[in-house]
């Protein structure tokens, strides 16, 4: 089955249930179909031709399914995008996978798009909303309701290419097979228990992200169930429309969690949460008080899951009736496996830690990177660099990961983009990064960038986290800068941070 076929029998099963709602637009699943074959066909019309890349960078809203479906339909490839994503970001990504076409939010436009002038590959700008100054296309003037969609000879055999939120100037695109996202939504579906009955809150997780695709729009299409999306990173905008909306599922990464723990303790509990039957955790390990606090408030278990962009959705789940708060993240879910093992590639005892590897709808391949496909999936298994445990309940516990990163709310961020970046600006001489632990507790890890300035340069901390933002999003801005005469380095160059924090070295 492909993602046309998917779609169509989505809509001839569900027919008139809401797929998608914002706010009082409601999106039934038999619109999405109609909308997304009308918008298949005026994307062809305007010009784009099979095999073609169409970059999304879109918010939150119904929009994106019926583009994402309508790229699909055309015989193209969806390229999903962060939203944050500064040019030098975009640029990276571009060049790797060359869109013809972009679909995008008018306030990027507005801000970046005199800079896509400059990709050749580029032939056609849509917007979101009307962007003056611009030679673009509305997206609402292609937005026509059709009961088929346009005839394409042969679909591609990739739905998008998931680009993994970094490294910045060397990215890496998991490419993601229709067949693959349908198989997963079906084992995502099986894991969490979600039926027809289940409405979904949608808040403070991007659709573009494998969490956003896989885990919540595809699953619930798959079962049948209602998305609700919630805008802005209102706590309370978001606990309202679970009573409101009577929700059943409430996903989220451990910062968001975080912050309902904090909000229900500053404020009370000011809202019914009784119809939800399951919230969840994945992203990034959560800290166990956040798991019990989060219990205590809110009289609900928190479930952890686990997966990762190249897995093309999540892959393990704890049982969603029981607790998550041993710190596990559960067994495979239907169509996965999952394994731990040593350097020598055998399997590890229980309790002994190792690689984790998984079997199942993951990625085809690493895109335009042959060699790091190779070092990566080797016999049909996933190699993820994530370092973990299966107990003697067969159960997976994540212990740290082996690349040169970290996860921050959600959001996995090289070393390699820090550090690349700073020798950039003139008055570095050197420089490297690390995570340590978030001081305000909320972000799990956060980054600390190390510099060594140029004899007679001068830069202040607030200084270099200006250059940040203007050139990277946001959230891989350092948290923390330290100036060093000598940057201390371990064996294989890494930073050594023992002692860094305590004993700051003046310049």
């Amino acid at each position: 089955m492909n993602l046309v076929e998917f779609i169509a029998g989505a809509a001839d099963k569900y027919q008139d249930r809401t797929a998608f709602q914002m706010g009082d637009r409601c999106l039934s699943f038999r619109d999405l179909d109609k909308l997304s074959n009308g918008l298949a066909r005026n994307l062809i019309e305007t010009g784009l031709k099979p095999g073609e890349r169409v970059a999304l960078l879109l918010e939150n809203n119904p929009d994106f399914a019926v583009c994402y479906f309508a790229i699909i339909k055309a015989g193209a490839l969806a390229i999903p995008l962060d939203t944050k994503y500064k040019i030098l970001e975009i640029k990276a990504v571009f060049d790797d996978c060359e869109p013809s076409m972009v679909i995008a939010e008018g306030a990027i436009l507005k801000t970046l798009g005199g800079e896509f002038s400059r990709f050749e590959f580029l032939k056609h700008i849509i917007s979101s909303v009307e962007t003056p100054g611009m030679n673009y296309t509305v997206l609402g003037s292609l937005l026509d309701a059709a009961d088929s969609p346009p005839p394409v000879e042969k679909y591609l055999e990739l739905a998008h290419i998931a680009y993994t939120s970094g490294p910045t100037l060397r990215p890496h695109g998991a490419e993601i097979t229709q067949e693959h996202l349908i198989e997963a939504a079906a084992g995502s579906a099986a894991g969490f228990g979600q039926t027809d009955q289940d409405t979904v809150i949608l808040f403070a997780l991007p659709l573009h992200h494998t969490i956003g695709i896989a885990v919540i729009m595809m699953t619930s299409l798959f079962a049948g169930s209602r998305v609700v999306i919630v805008c802005g990173v209102s706590m309370d905008a978001a606990l309202c429309a679970v009573e409101k909306e009577r929700a059943t599922m409430f996903h989220g990464v451990p910062f968001i969690h975080a912050m309902i723990v904090k909000h229900i303790k500053d404020n009370g509990l000011k809202y019914n949460l009784s119809t939800l039957r399951f919230c969840g955790s994945a992203g990034a390990p959560i800290p166990v008080k956040v798991i019990t606090d989060f219990e205590e408030l809110t009289g609900k278990n928190l479930v952890q899951y686990y997966g990762l962009t190249e897995s093309t959705s999540h892959v393990t789940c704890q049982d969603v009736t029981k607790s998550g708060r041993s710190g596990g993240v559960g067994k495979a879910i239907p169509g996965f496996a999952v394994r731990v093992v040593t350097e020598d590639g055998i399997d590890a005892a229980a309790g002994e830690a190792g690689e984790v590897i998984i079997k199942g709808p993951i990625m085809r391949a690493y895109h335009n990177l042959p060699g790091l496909t190779e070092e990566f999936i080797r016999s049909g298994w996933l190699y993820t660099d994530d370092i973990g445990v299966i107990d003697g309940q067969g159960e997976l516990f994540i212990k740290g990961v082996k690349k040169p990163m970290l996860i921050t709310k959600g959001q996995n961020i090289y070393f390699s983009d820090i550090s690349d970046l700073l020798l950039t600006h003139p008055a570095v001489a050197d420089a490297a990064a690390s995570g340590i632990l978030d001081p305000d507790g909320m972000r799990g890890e956060v980054v600390l960038a190390v510099i060594k300035l140029k004899i007679g340069a001068a830069m202040t901390e607030q200084e270099v986290k200006k250059f940040f933002l203007e050139k990277l999003a946001n959230y891989k801005c350092p948290k923390k800068v330290v100036f060093v005469n000598d940057i201390p380095r371990k064996a294989k160059g890494e930073l050594d941070t023992f002692g860094l924090l305590d004993r700051p070295v003046q310049v």
